[in-house]
């Protein structure tokens, strides 16, 4: 789906910015340059970072409690 219209970004290049090592928003921002125009996506992009770090850090946590168990 497409985020940042001025930049073109969707939420596939944000998720792929974080699974690369972003650790913030403001990162992401930086590299992509979403909400660096007219500012529209800015709330939907911040909460679309936080959800992703949200998804990364309960994969990262059930992996290492399958690790544990086995």
């Amino acid at each position: 789906m497409l985020v940042c219209i001025c930049n073109g970004i969707t939420d596939k290049d944000i998720e792929n910015e974080i699974y690369e090592g972003a650790s913030s928003f403001k990162e992401v921002s930086k590299s992509l340059g979403v909400a660096n125009c007219c500012g529209q996506c800015a709330t939907y992009a911040k909460d679309l970072v936080d959800s992703t770090f949200t998804q990364l850090q309960l994969s990262q946590a059930s992996a290492l409690i399958t690790e544990v168990k086995c």
